[in-house]
């Protein structure tokens, strides 16, 4: 009986100190999703501008559209940009990324890059794909703009050399706290859906010196920012699914803690009957 009221007791602390950490994890994780979240709605106002600007441009590129506008003739397959997480505990964050993408990913047709550790090491292990990247697997929020707009310029050279049909990327897209779902954005080539205003038909936004070269001016700025806006909704639907996790945990560690308890509380109290038991047989003996 003693040996079990001491395993109880074990199993208790245990659990208090887990949930110590999870509790810790999940006040981090809340902090940064603060912060990540004024990031993103700041960010989302400046890449909703530039890509109203791109589209613009692209609208009033009369005559043959440039080459951003279509997909290559010889390209074969498309490149995915697969943003993941670094480090783990997350809940399904990367587990719903990867069923999502392998339900159309062509092993045999495209190439994935990776933005991340975790999907890296997961779909290098084993060969998964046949065709993969993995220039891109450091790159986040950490790094200088300037680092991340390089990573989109070699983006831009990969789909000039006409090797894919298109250039997309999978990731997060955060809906609320609760709710982050897969998706896809696809980067090259560039479809904006742009309506004309009625009040610009009459009088239609000026270029100087044209529309093309505006594209070809800014395509750069436009890769880079739209890069720069994924990897911060990524990794604000990333620290929103840790938070979740953490906050979960707790709850678990505490009913189980409740459990522990009433058990630890049963066993004592039949320990001490029992021991009033043995005293009184003891007295009656004599």
């Amino acid at each position: 009986m003693a040996s079990g009221l001491t395993k109880t007791k074990r199993r208790i602390a245990s659990v208090q100190s887990t949930k110590k950490i999870t509790k810790a994890m999940e006040m981090v994780a809340t902090v940064k999703l603060r912060r990540f979240k004024d990031g993103f709605e700041r960010g989302s106002y400046y890449i909703g501008e530039l890509r109203h600007a791109l589209g613009e441009a692209f609208l009033r590129d009369e005559g043959t559209r440039s080459h951003y506008a279509t997909s290559p003739e010889k390209g074969e397959g498309t490149l995915y940009l697969l943003i993941t997480s670094n480090l783990g505990l997350c809940a399904g964050y990367n587990n719903n990324l990867y069923s999502y993408l392998d339900s159309f990913f062509d092993p045999k047709k495209d190439t994935l890059a990776f933005i991340g550790e975790k999907g890296k090491t997961h779909y290098l292990r084993g060969n998964r794909v046949e065709r993969a990247m993995g220039e891109f697997a450091g790159l986040d929020l950490t790094m200088e703009p300037r680092d991340i707009f390089a990573a989109a310029r070699k983006i831009r050279d990969e789909f000039n050399s006409g090797k894919y049909e298109k250039i997309a990327v999978v990731y997060t897209r955060y809906v609320n706290s609760l709710r982050f779902e897969p998706s896809t954005r696809v980067l090259l080539p560039v479809d904006i859906a742009i309506e004309e205003e009625p009040s610009e038909a009459y009088c239609p936004p000026l270029f100087e010196p044209a529309p093309r070269l505006m594209i070809h001016e800014i395509l750069g700025q436009y890769l880079g920012g739209e890069l720069y806006a994924l990897l911060q909704e990524s990794q604000l639907s990333e620290q929103a699914s840790r938070r979740t996790a953490m906050e979960n945990a707790n709850d678990n560690a505490d009913e189980l803690l409740e459990k522990l308890t009433v058990e630890f509380n049963k066993a004592r109290q039949a320990a001490i009957t029992q021991e009033i038991t043995e005293v009184i047989n003891g007295a009656n003996a004599q």
